[in-house]
Order: structure tokens, then C-alpha cells, then sequence
């Protein structure tokens, strides 16, 4: 459960998932969290390249260029990241992964199910996801803008 009411929102607190949930996590910290998910025989986890603060010793690192990413290069040439890192389990017992994000902020638990499978989010909100989610960035910000284009006539 998360802290209870009358806590300011940057004191330390420990989120776990609930026990009927299929991954079980665990969200500690108060400015800076670390997400440790348990990661089950023959699964993976997906996060964003330099996340992982600690792992078990059954957990294998992979660095996987993103399939989805079509405009890798643009990305590149941007700044973005057009990798991810991938973390398996091939092994019979279950494994553990700690990630935190790369600047303090909350984690926040989300079940893509209860938002129709598909969320819009900030660029760089995510952090992790287990098995396969897919992350793209084809929104286009279609909010208007004031352009003014003009010539000085002398």
C-alpha cells in the first residue's frame, strides 16, 4: 500500500504489488525510488539504458536495437536513445532486477489493460515494462502555434 494520507509526498515509502497481481514489484525511496521487479523463470524485462542499479546473478543483460523505432537514425541524430536494455531469465528460479529512473521523480505502477492498451505519455516517462510492451513516439503535437512571418518594406 502506499504511505498513508497525512505523508508529504517526498518522504521514503515502500509500494508493493498486490498478490494476485502476475509481477510482483516493489517501489522504495522517496526522492530518488528504485523499482525491483521480480523477474519469473523464462520472462523478461524491458527498461531504458542505464536504469539498472542491481540484479541477481540468474538475470542475463542484453543491449537490443528497438525494432519499433523505424526513424532509429533521426532518433540518434536528436539525442534519443534507439536501444534498450533487456533483461532475461533463463533459469528454473526466480530473478530480481533494481531499476531507478536517471532523475529524481516517481514511479508509478500503470496496467496498460485499464487504459484500453494504449497510453500517451511525456517524452522519456517511460521506465520499464515486463514481456512485451511497445513503445513509440508516431504522435505528432498537433496543438497550434503562432507563427509570424513578416518583411520590412523601405
Amino acid at each position: 500500500m502506499a504511505a498513508p494520507f497525512f505523508s508529504t509526498p517526498f518522504q521514503p515509502y515502500v509500494y508493493q504489488s498486490q498478490q494476485g497481481s502476475v509481477t510482483a514489484f516493489q517501489i522504495s525511496g522517496g526522492d530518488v525510488q528504485v523499482l525491483q521487479v521480480m523477474v519469473k523463470s523464462q520472462d523478461k524485462l524491458t527498461a531504458k539504458p542505464g536504469t539498472m542499479c542491481y540484479m541477481s546473478g540468474n538475470i542475463q543483460m542484453d543491449n537490443n536495437y528497438l525494432p519499433e523505432n523505424d526513424g532509429g537514425v533521426w532518433q540518434w541524430i536528436f539525442g534519443k536513445s534507439i536501444t534498450s536494455t533487456v533483461f532475461f531469465n533463463p533459469g528454473p528460479d526466480d530473478g530480481y532486477v533494481g531499476i531507478s529512473a536517471p532523475f529524481p521523480g516517481r514511479i508509478l505502477p500503470i496496467d496498460l489493460a485499464n487504459f484500453g492498451g494504449e497510453l500517451l505519455c511525456q517524452a522519456d516517462s517511460f521506465l520499464c515494462s515486463v514481456n512485451d510492451v511497445s513503445v513509440t513516439s508516431s504522435t505528432v503535437d498537433q496543438r497550434p502555434r503562432n507563427i509570424e512571418i513578416g518583411a520590412e518594406v523601405g
